[in-house]
């Protein structure tokens, strides 16, 4: 037992500091740490909910052999550590493991098991008789305050409970707790995994309070940190946040995080320097929910500090509190001498709550959030079926996110590529709209391969509003994107669904493959192809790109990728398209095709949009619009 316990403690030891533990330990428990206690139906989604819990690292989950006392299984101990790891003891039944957020891969808030034979107990608000569990789970989902539920099935031992599907909520979001009970299935809401058809209100009223009950209360820097706290929140239907103008000191800075039993607002009041909006907790979304990215200058967030460095800028100071499990906030406070050479102060920063205890403004500090749940998954990630010169033909539903942008004016055709990022919405490149005057003249088209298959009967999709860049005057200036906001929303399938936006946070990954698709010309005096094509190409460095376009600007706004002998290359007909890179199984969009010097020409090629520049631009266009 001594040299198994010091093995144990070798492990645990050496895999400090952020370092991925996937590994569950059964028959083990952790010794002290806890912090909060709920009950979930299994080990994993125990997991689950420590790595979305803002202060638990590690967990031990009690199965149903941990105690001779039903009302102790099944509970979840939410743990920390200052020295993130903590002492394990045996213990029958028990199981332990590490949060995954120190892990790189994508984190899911999404579960779809069910549970058979287990009661998971709460407040039970709806009844109804469903034909079986997937409908009642269906109904769970569509339902503005379901969490989870249980479905009594046709052998139920109360003949007049058989089919029956009760809703269920808590305060927490998760059983209050949970026994054995033959013959039903237990399960939880399918909101976080972008199922829901509820409505989707992503616009956020100024100048307005929501008059209804607030079921917590958190301090936010602007209404979009307020609007995915609400939606990352179980019970949050709506919010009201209160900007730094507001009139009562105390309360600026304040998120209300609010709900109501009908699901809806009782009251607006019209007061000045007030925000509110909706959770977008029902919208299929194809962005992080709980990921706050942006910077917030003369700002100092205030918590208690984790350590205090001396780094170059405020986004070596975000890297370092993402890199630095127990972060969750930090403010840089830029050098004031020049004796420091040059380097300013990082405090890195957590709360209970994951949020700032005060934000204070005019002390010159920049501040912002960990971005270590940039990565919360998404529809986005969820895997695909494994003429561009040079490029071969794919196949329905290879790249599920690639749209073919049509112009009717004066004839109907091919105009442009782009790429869905959500179920409204369309990034492209500007250049495409020289010449095109009205967004009513425009149809996208969806889930098709080949060009000949579009006809008059063919779904299509119409323009409500196309967004521009502000700052975009050519393609070679650089900001070569744009927006276009869909009149109707779309309903995901295996062969149309997003693309991933890269995260803020992967500005050092290493893309190794990658591939540009389009249906455009397979060389320079060529014509458009019927099908689409596909070619994998490497990606260049802006260095190296530089040397072959000596009379332009290669910014760092733009990505480069091409052979150097040439041969395969985006060409016209494919601007607007994806440039799409595979990391750790997951499809991301690096680039939108821009402009080149001829296609597929020796040492010239293809430059894109790099799109991780524009996420800040991206994520306010579509969620303010």
């Amino acid at each position: 037992m001594i040299s198994l316990h010091q093995v144990v403690y070798f492990i645990l030891f050496a895999s400090v500091s952020g370092e991925c533990i996937t590994k569950l330990f059964k028959d083990t428990c952790f010794q002290g740490g806890d912090i909060s206690t709920a009950f979930t139906p299994s080990a994993k989604y125990c997991q689950l909910l420590c790595t979305h819990h803002p202060r638990c690292l590690l967990f031990t989950f009690m199965a149903e052999s941990s105690s001779n006392d039903p009302t102790k299984w099944f509970a979840c101990i939410l743990k920390d550590s200052v020295t993130e790891t903590l002492p394990m003891v045996n213990m029958t039944g028990a199981v332990s493991g590490y949060s995954f957020k120190q892990c790189p891969q994508q984190l899911s808030a999404c579960s779809k098991d069910v549970y058979v034979d287990l009661d998971m107990k709460g407040m039970n608000y709806n009844s109804s008789v469903v034909k079986n569990a997937q409908e009642c789970q269906e109904r769970c989902t569509n339902d503005a305050h379901c969490h989870f539920f249980t479905y009594a099935t046709g052998h139920f031992r109360s003949v007049q409970h058989r089919n029956t599907c009760l809703l269920k909520y808590t305060q927490m979001g998760t059983p209050s707790r949970i026994t054995k009970l033959d013959n039903v299935v237990s399960g939880f809401s399918l909101k976080s995994c972008g199922l829901s058809n509820l409505a989707c209100i992503r616009d956020i009223f100024p100048n307005t309070v929501l008059a209804d009950s607030n079921i917590d209360s958190v301090l936010a820097p602007d209404a979009f940190v307020c609007r995915r706290i609400c939606t990352h929140h179980p019970n949050c239907l709506f919010f009201t946040f209160f900007s730094q103008e507001w009139s009562k000191e105390s309360q600026r800075h304040l998120c209300l995080l609010k709900t109501s039993e009908s699901g809806f607002p009782r009251s607006r009041i019209t007061k000045s320097n007030a925000l509110s909006g909706f959770s977008l907790q029902h919208c299929r979304h194809s962005t992080p929910v709980f990921c706050h990215p942006s910077f917030h200058n003369d700002t100092d967030f205030l918590g208690e500090e984790l350590d205090i460095v001396e780094v170059k800028d405020h986004e070596t100071c975000q890297k370092l509190c993402t890199n630095a499990v127990r972060c969750q906030f930090f403010t840089y406070s830029p050098p004031r001498e020049s004796c420091n050479e040059g380097k300013g102060r990082c405090y890195l920063k957590l709360s209970s709550n994951g949020s700032p205890t005060r934000i204070l403004h005019g002390r010159g500090g920049i501040s912002g959030y960990t971005l270590r749940l940039c990565k919360m998954d998404n529809v986005c990630t969820t895997k695909i079926k494994p003429r561009v010169v040079g490029g071969t033909a794919s196949v329905h539903g290879e790249w599920p996110w690639q749209v073919s942008l049509h112009i009717t004016s004066p004839t109907q055709g091919h105009l442009c590529g782009g790429s869905i990022i959500g179920n409204q919405w369309i990034l492209t490149a500007a250049h495409c709209f020289s010449g095109v005057e009205m967004s009513k003249n425009l149809r996208v088209y969806g889930d098709i391969v080949n060009q000949s298959e579009i006809n008059e009967d063919t779904a299509f999709f119409r323009v409500q509003e196309i967004i521009i860049h502000d700052q975009y005057k050519t393609a070679e200036s650089g900001y070569d994107i744009a927006l276009l906001k869909l009149e109707t929303t779309m309903n995901y399938t295996d062969s149309q669904r997003p693309i991933c936006l890269p995260s803020k946070g992967d500005r050092n990954v290493l893309y190794t493959e990658c591939w540009v698709t389009g249906w455009g010309y397979a060389g320079p005096r060529g014509e458009i192809q019927s099908t689409l094509q596909k070619a994998k190409i490497p990606l260049v460095s802006n260095k190296e790109c530089q040397t072959g376009y000596r009379n332009h600007k290669i910014t760092n706004r733009m990505i480069c990728a091409g052979y150097k002998e040439g041969g395969k290359d985006a060409c016209k007909g494919d601007s607007g398209g994806p440039l799409s890179c595979k990391h750790n199984g997951v499809w991301y969009l690096v680039g939108i095709t821009s402009w080149g010097e001829g296609c597929g020409q020796k040492e010239r090629p293809g430059v894109y949009t790099n799109v991780a520049k524009y996420v800040d631009w991206i994520l306010e266009k579509t969620q303010t619009v």
